[in-house]
């Protein structure tokens, strides 16, 4: 008896060998309520952006609608990670190889391609993967409505001299037509050392103080009557933001108390809109300026050993889907003008910030646009700027 219960137990284990065998070599025999082998889990490809702040909600809200169809690449499925920085940040940052211990990134978009070809960051710049541009967003100065009432009742004449002079005036809102209690003028916008908009704005200055648009020369940034016309300027200017984005908070936030003007993309400006009211129980009014900056917020593949062909790919399709219909009128939503031509932003849509926000000043039409100077001439601007007033 004892040796047929061994005979039985070799027998059934011999069996089992044979199916596992046979399921090894030639796939599944037949029903089985759990499979022999599992099946190899393919590892994610993770796709890490760095990108100007000024983009974070459009960003946020296009990611979450792209991995809802569940993407993949060769079986792999796609993950994004977003990380916002300031614009020359990036361009520094991947010059440099500086990933602070984080995964190095795939993709870049800072506010404008300006920093990527000054630092000449390395990125794909020919062939399907060049840099593209996913939106546009021009430079503009926000004001309070009393306070840009009191300082252009029937508009600017010149602007950022008008500006200088109110910011130079020693006697503050009163000897301007405003209120003694709102004191000295206020004026506010972001490092030219590290963000986009700063370095914009600086520029505009510039041109402002000369009275052109184009053509600002190194000769032109040494010009000691340059530095002394934007000294008040600078001094009304509370502390400089790293960041555009925190720039508008902090206006929205501390209100007509702080800043009375800032310098900061129209986008973010269209976004604040019903928080400035809500918060200060007034309106923040839109400026564009006779000449302006427009940010081109490219999407530049990184030229770099760590992007292998998946990450490749996955690059590519996060970027089809930005520039596609659904994620350009998202777009639009959050203020930005889209890429794609065959998204108005002068149709009818409640949901269309330009036509929401006309009465205080928002325009689907914007005037003539400064040119960027070059490098050098830039890298002397910023030179000036961090001589005279960097604090």
């Amino acid at each position: 008896m004892q040796r047929l219960s061994r005979f039985i137990a070799f027998g059934y284990i011999a069996l089992c060998l044979a199916v596992l065998a046979g399921t090894f070599a030639l796939g599944p025999l037949g029903y089985a309520p759990l499979p022999l082998v599992a099946a190899p889990v393919r590892q994610p490809v993770v796709l890490t952006i760095w990108y100007g702040s000024e983009k974070k909600e459009w960003l946020d809200a296009a990611r979450q609608r792209f991995l809802a169809s569940n993407p993949s690449v060769n079986g792999r499925p796609i993950q994004i990670q977003l990380q916002s920085l300031g614009s020359r940040e990036i361009a520094e940052r991947l010059l440099n190889q500086d990933w602070r211990g984080a995964a190095p990134p795939t993709v870049v978009s800072p506010a404008s391609a300006l920093w990527l070809d000054a630092l000449n960051a390395p990125i794909v710049r020919a062939g399907a993967d060049a840099p593209r541009s996913l939106v546009l967003s021009p430079l503009v100065l926000v004001g309070w409505e009393q306070r840009a009432q009191a300082l252009w009742p029937r508009g600017p004449a010149d602007f950022w001299k008008d500006l200088q002079a109110a910011l130079a005036n020693d006697a503050g809102w009163q000897a301007l037509g405003g209120q003694q209690s709102w004191g000295l003028v206020k004026f506010g916008h972001t490092s030219p050392l590290s963000s986009n908009s700063g370095a914009q704005a600086l520029i505009l200055l510039a041109y402002g103080f000369y009275g052109k648009s184009s053509g600002l020369s190194a000769a032109d940034v040494g010009n000691p009557a340059l530095a002394s016309w934007l000294r008040p300027v600078e001094a009304a200017v509370p502390s400089f933001s790293d960041s555009t984005a925190a720039l508008m908070d902090d206006i929205v936030r501390a209100g007509p108390a702080k800043y009375d003007f800032g310098v900061v993309y129209e986008n973010l400006a269209l976004q604040n809109m019903d928080a400035a009211r809500q918060r200060q129980g007034q309106a923040l009014h839109i400026y564009y300026p006779p000449a302006t900056i427009l940010s081109d917020h490219p999407y530049a593949l990184v030229d770099g050993a760590w992007v292998q062909a998946d990450e490749r790919a996955a690059a590519a399709r996060f970027r089809d889907y930005l520039l596609g219909r659904e994620a350009q009128q998202l777009a639009l939503r959050y203020g930005f003008r889209p890429a794609d031509p065959g998204v108005s932003i002068a149709d009818a849509s409640p949901d269309n910030p330009f036509g929401k926000y006309a009465a205080n000043g928002a325009s689907a039409a914007i005037g003539a646009q400064a040119e960027t100077p070059p490098a050098d001439v830039l890298n002397a601007l910023l030179g000036l700027w961090q001589s005279k007033f960097k604090r």
